[in-house]
């Protein structure tokens, strides 16, 4: 019998219970948990949940039904074992289901190296970290009586699971998942593969109208082999949506070596080495399955042996063919058949990406693991519905590069990426090799919005003002050690942007200011929008010192601001700027009336005459928005027909609203800022019924002073 050390696990650890997190930080929304699983099965049938696997952030458009860790070995018994974090199931995580064998030790803790987050600590990796403890011993899950499953199978572990990300431009596409995988059995683990399980399903939630095995049997599937890594896409939905790429990749492993009792770097690039010392060749063995159905190999794992098989070869495997021209045929021919089944929807695979074998985990050793999740958008020659299916290396290309910035940031100092600090390798001198140590840029300054009325203004006539702080000039880079700080640049989206989903990337360059007297830049100053002195407003401790006027903008709609600063670069060099993040302050803006308390302005109505289906509609009649203007700060709005009947009771506070229809749950995000002195109608009856066309009445009181205006608009069906 195996025998397993639990003391480590007091009484207050056994109270842990399931939790789970989203990593938000860049441009990609991923929830992570405490045991052993990535990502939120629900997330079809509740899209204004937390995300599972989403990029571009706040699009719908998501990547991952569900994913986990799965670490499979020998045991010293003679038992084969693996022990899984996630496996297909309809319903996602269920405590105690078969399957989710990881019980929980801790609560997640979150960390940043961001000196603004309230979790900021020196002992942080990135700006956003999340660390949680998780085992495969415990009979009972924790804080329950629910029994965990397969506990005869288990292999004696403990699991520190860790998540970096980053909100830089060039990092904002990926999470990081780092396991620490720690033998705390009293016995060696023997050929060990360590895989994610990944049921990749690339759909947007906001837009399709498909369920069940419709929604998850549309997709393409295929391998990276010089990049490790499973891709998944949508190959066959019929949705308005952006086409993107979401996968996981392997980027590298450290175990102890018992021959020598040094830690070695695992990667397929190293494989002579380990061939040179007697051991088998890293490998990274891609593996897909049928969720229902196939025969064969094509057929879901249902014991361990089966699961540890798919772990430990390769599908077509090179050693049942008679010559390696066979082989590859039959290759192409598999992945062929992965890229294309979704497009007459029969690509419901569910996807493993193990690597191995790692020869022997002894009791007290430490074996790291680290994956990444990497999204990524499909050039923009395959957008739009024709560029659905198709899966080339063109089409592919933004997302590979994600990719090598992936693997760049977990590789530090190891530029040659064979896992050792060469000679001028190491940037910090401090003689270990560090990873996770890229080139920043400034940190992005602190951006506030106003909405203002310009002098003599009429009617609904207003600015919009963004003021930004000087926090991005005292930034240092952590490599170079220099402060390099450059110039700002102002981004904004377009009216419109916003129905493709992708309204962020979509955001051009408004302005950009940058220190004069140098090759960087446009050397243009700060002049412009440099204030006398700094404006505070009330409740915000921050000094703003900067201002920008933005200028002909339209009423209602959305438009996207965002302020990044830039360093100096290396123009003698050949190296751009570095630039901050365009997510960490990204507003969207309705741009509009500031209430108003004093009755100095008219209240109105636009559009009016309204035309359904108005430009900045969605495509549904539960997606129509008419605004009301000039409003008081806290206000009743009535809708009348002419006979008298109320159609619409709205009830306005500036100071909490922030759009309440199925328009802004479907094209806006909660980063949205409001006038104050406007309300969206979406021109459903109190009864939730389509109004129709014709000429309406309206009243407006001020809560305040008891005031009532009183006014008339014109639907036109």
């Amino acid at each position: 019998m195996a025998l397993f050390c639990t003391v480590f696990f007091a009484d207050a650890l056994a109270q842990t219970t399931f939790e789970q997190s989203v990593v938000g930080v860049g441009n990609v929304g991923v929830t992570v948990t405490n045991v052993g699983f990535v990502g939120r099965a629900n997330v079809r049938n509740n899209p204004t949940g937390p995300p599972s696997f989403e990029y571009p952030i706040d699009s719908g458009v998501e990547h991952l039904f569900e994913s986990g860790l799965w670490v499979g070995a020998l045991r010293f018994d003679g038992v084969t074992t693996v022990r899984t974090g996630a496996i297909a199931t309809s319903a996602g995580y269920v405590p105690g289901l078969n399957g989710y064998e990881f019980a929980p030790l801790t609560s997640i803790i979150q960390r940043s190296t961001l000196p603004t987050s309230e979790a900021f600590t020196r002992q942080a990796i990135s700006h956003l970290d999340y660390a949680s403890s998780f085992t495969d011993t415990l009979s009972v899950l924790p804080g329950t009586s629910i029994q965990m499953p397969d506990a005869a199978g288990k292999l004696g572990m403990k699991v520190t699971s860790e998540s970096y990300a980053w909100n830089f431009p060039f990092t904002d596409a990926f999470v990081i998942v780092n396991y620490n995988i720690i033998n705390i059995s009293s016995q060696p683990w023997d050929s060990v593969y360590v895989g994610m399980y990944h049921d990749i399903v690339t759909r947007n939630v906001n837009t399709t109208n498909e369920s069940g095995g419709a929604y998850f049997n549309k997709g393409g599937y295929g391998f990276i082999d010089s990049l490790q890594t499973s891709y998944g896409f949508n190959a066959g939905g019929s949705e308005e949506t952006l086409n993107t790429y979401g996968g996981v990749a392997f980027l590298g492993a450290e175990w102890v070596d018992p021959k020598s009792g040094r830690t070695r770097f695992f990667h397929p690039n190293v494989a002579d080495e380990y061939i040179a010392d007697g051991y088998a060749a890293p490998a990274v063995n891609p593996r897909w399955w049928l969720f229902s159905g196939g025969v064969d190999d094509e057929t879901r794992p249902g014991d361990d042996a089966t699961r540890y098989r798919r772990m430990a070869h390769p599908y077509p495997n090179p050693a049942q063919f008679n010559s390696q021209s066979a082989y590859l045929e039959a290759n192409n021919a598999w992945r062929e058949r992965l890229r294309t089944d979704g497009r007459s929807a029969t690509g419901n695979w569910i996807g493993l990406t193990p690597a191995g074998p790692f020869p022997t985990v002894m009791p007290g050793d430490t074996l790291k693991v680290t994956f990444a999740l990497v999204a990524g958008l499909k050039t923009e020659d395959f957008q739009g519905q024709a560029g659905k299916p198709i899966d080339t290396g063109e089409s592919r290309s933004i997302f590979a590069n994600n990719i090598l910035w992936a693997r760049r940031t977990y590789s530090g100092e190891d530029n040659n990426f064979n896992g050792r600090l060469d000679a001028g390798e190491d940037i910090n001198g401090n003689g270990v090799l560090d990873r996770y140590l890229i080139p920043e840029p400034p940190s992005a300054p602190i951006v506030r919005v106003e909405f203002e009325r310009p002098p003599n203004a009429q009617g609904n006539e207003t600015v919009v003002a963004l003021y930004w702080d000087q926090s991005s000039e005292l930034s240092q880079d952590p490599v170079t050690g220099k402060k390099d700080f450059e110039g700002y640049r102002v981004y904004r989206s377009n009216p419109g942007d916003d129905k493709r989903g992708d309204i962020l990337n979509r955001a051009t360059l408004l302005a950009q200011y940058d220190k004069p007297g140098n090759q960087t830049g446009f050397n243009n100053g700060f002049e412009r929008i440099k204030l006398n002195e700094a404006r505070f407003f009330a409740g915000d401790t921050t000094a703003y010192w900067y201002r920008l006027e933005a200028k002909n903008l339209k009423l209602g709609w959305q438009y996207l601001f965002s302020v990044t600063a830039i360093d100096e670069g290396d123009p003698l060099a050949g190296l751009d700027t570095f630039e901050s993040s365009r997510v960490a302050n990204a507003v969207r803006v309705f741009p509009g009336t500031p209430a108003v308390d004093d009755g100095a302005f008219e209240v109105g109505v636009y559009p009016n005459p309204y035309r359904v289906n108005a430009a900045w509609d969605g495509e549904t009649s539960r997606t129509r928005k008419l605004n009301f203007y000039n409003l008081p700060s806290a206000s009743e709005i009535r809708i009348y027909t002419l006979a008298g009947e109320i159609v619409k009771t709205l009830n306005h506070d500036s100071e909490s609203y922030a759009g309440d229809t199925r328009w802004y749950n479907d094209f806006s995000a909660e980063n949205r800022i409001q006038s104050g002195g406007e309300h969206s109608w979406d021109l459903l009856s109190d009864s939730g019924l389509s109004i129709s066309g014709g000429l309406y009445l309206f009243t407006v009181k001020d809560l305040n002073s008891g005031d009532v205006q009183r006014g008339k608009f014109v639907i036109i069906k």
